[in-house]
C-alpha cells in the first residue's frame, strides 16, 4: 500500500503537463505523529467519562509543490503515518459477548493502527526568502495499511478509508529561490467514522511535528 501511493504520486508529478518553472520543488518529510480517537457512547449508557490520551508513532513521506507564485502553492504529498491510540483503565469498548453493550476495557497499551496518506494542501506564505512563514489547508485520504496489537478487538472493525483535512502552519528555510528545509506542525481532524456501533462511534484525529527537506 505504501509503495502504491508514493509510486502513484511520483508519476502524477512527472505526468504534469506544466512547464518546469510551475514546479516550486519536491523532497522528503518525516517527524512525530501523535494520533487520538474522539469516542462518543450512545444509548444512554452509564460510564466514565474516556480521556484523549496521544499516542505517539512516526510519519515519513514524500511531496511536490507545484505553482511557483509569489505567496501562493499548492502541494501533493504522500505519507505513511504509524498511529492508533493509548488504552487506559477508563476507556470503555464494545463487549464481543453482549450485543450493544459496554464494558471495561484493558487496563493499558498502546495498540497501532498504520496508514497511508494521499493529500492536496493549498499553501500560503508570508515571503520569498529568509525565515518564510505559510499556513496550508486540504483535503486528505487515509487508507488502512496495517494494525498492530489491540487486545480489545476494536480495531478488526475498522473501516479500511478515511477522509479528512490537513491544517498546517510552519517556516520555511530559505536561502536563495529554492527552500532548504522546512519545520512544520499540523492537526489532522477526520470527517468520516472509521467505528460505529449501536452505542459506540470513533473519529481518528492526529497531531503531527514534521521536518520537510527540500531535495
Amino acid at each position: 500500500m505504501k509503495r502504491h501511493a508514493v509510486l502513484f504520486l511520483l508519476l502524477f508529478a512527472a505526468s504534469c503537463p506544466c512547464r518546469a518553472q510551475m514546479i516550486r520543488g519536491w523532497g522528503i518529510e518525516g517527524g512525530a505523529a501523535g494520533a487520538y480517537q474522539l469516542l462518543a457512547i450512545t444509548g444512554g449508557t452509564s460510564s466514565p467519562d474516556i480521556p484523549h490520551v496521544f499516542r505517539w508513532g512516526y510519519s515519513a513521506g514524500v511531496f511536490v509543490e507545484f505553482l511557483n507564485m509569489p505567496n501562493l502553492s499548492l502541494v501533493l504529498e504522500s505519507a505513511y503515518a504509524q498511529k492508533g491510540r493509548k488504552i487506559t483503565a477508563q476507556e470503555v469498548a464494545e463487549s464481543p459477548n453482549q450485543s450493544g453493550a459496554l464494558s471495561p476495557g484493558p487496563e493499558g497499551g498502546t495498540p497501532r493502527l498504520d496508514y497511508v496518506h494521499l493529500g492536496v494542501l493549498l499553501k500560503v506564505r508570508a515571503g520569498r526568502a529568509g525565515f518564510v512563514p505559510y499556513a496550508a489547508i486540504g483535503p486528505r485520504i487515509d487508507f488502512l495499511a496495517g494494525k498492530g496489537e489491540d487486545p480489545a478487538h476494536v480495531f478488526d472493525h475498522y473501516k479500511k478509508s478515511d477522509v479528512g483535512v490537513t491544517v498546517a502552519a510552519g517556516i520555511e528555510i530559505v536561502p536563495r529561490r529554492q527552500p532548504l528545509v522546512s519545520l512544520e506542525g499540523r492537526w489532522s481532524p477526520s470527517f468520516s467514522r472509521v467505528y460505529s456501533a449501536p452505542t459506540l462511534t470513533i473519529r481518528n484525529q492526529s497531531v503531527d511535528l514534521l521536518i520537510l527537506l527540500w531535495l
